[in-house]
């Protein structure tokens, strides 16, 4: 759930559509209110309705039909927590929730993304900005910086059920062998904090995470803002000498 009003309006909306799907649950599928009757209970805009519908349906918790209105959806009660031991966990973490990209673009490369990549800084780079959402609402704010040459290649790409590395992985066969990772607890922007609707500066994990193949070349720097309160983040750590 977002907290405060400093929240974007769209996000207020889908937390109280959210809520009142999950208080009805009657097992059926049931029809939503039209969208100039939901802008008319709400005081605003029908796109702004409509993203609100469009959080909900990528969360599963709506589908549309063409002809027949928009419906809720069965809500599981036993939805599993997300447990990250490997890149394919990362990787999958990416396709089990939806992206909403805010920005694509070449620029120049800060002098983090340059030496991670193992460019210039300056250098022209791709980034791409967005905002990953769960069941609960959004609860990460990704910057992505990828070489030039592989960038360009999926500027136009549908990112919004996958991730910026599984559409290289998918689109270009770059395959991921290995990442590294930094894990931080800093401060929240307060810009990050608005689109996460989160309290400024609160306290929130960044993830500093490099992506190579197997011949050890960096694909992708990524810097993100992970709000736990929403998608808690659990890692499992085997031994590499096979003791039972």
């Amino acid at each position: 759930m977002t907290e405060g009003r400093s929240a974007p309006r769209y996000m207020r909306i889908a937390d109280a559509l959210r809520a009142r799907i999950r208080q009805s649950r009657r097992g059926g599928a049931e029809r939503l209110p039209s969208e100039h009757a939901l802008c008319r209970q709400f005081h605003v805009s029908r796109m702004t309705v409509r993203q609100a519908l469009d959080v909900l349906r990528h969360e599963g918790l709506l589908s549309r039909h063409v002809g027949r209105g928009t419906f809720t959806s069965p809500v599981p009660a036993d939805r599993k927590l997300r447990v990250i031991g490997s890149v394919e966990d990362m990787l999958a973490l990416g396709d089990e929730t939806w992206f909403m990209p805010l920005e694509r673009r070449v620029g120049a490369a800060p002098a983090d993304a340059a030496a991670a990549l193992r460019v210039t800084r300056g250098a022209p780079v791709v980034r791409v900005t967005g905002i990953r959402h769960g069941e609960d609402g959004p609860f990460q704010h990704v910057t992505a910086y990828l070489p030039e040459a592989i960038g360009r290649r999926i500027l136009e790409a549908d990112l919004s059920t996958t991730s910026v590395i599984g559409t290289v992985e998918r689109e270009l066969g770059l395959a991921v062998k290995y990442l590294e990772q930094s894990i931080e607890v800093v401060r929240c922007p307060r810009g990050v904090a608005r689109l996460l609707a989160v309290p400024a500066a609160a306290p929130i994990l960044r993830f500093r995470r490099t992506y190579f193949t197997s011949s050890g070349e960096p694909v992708e720097h990524a810097v993100t803002f992970h709000w736990a309160g929403r998608y808690p983040y659990t890692m499992i750590l085997f031994r590499s000498d096979g003791r039972q």
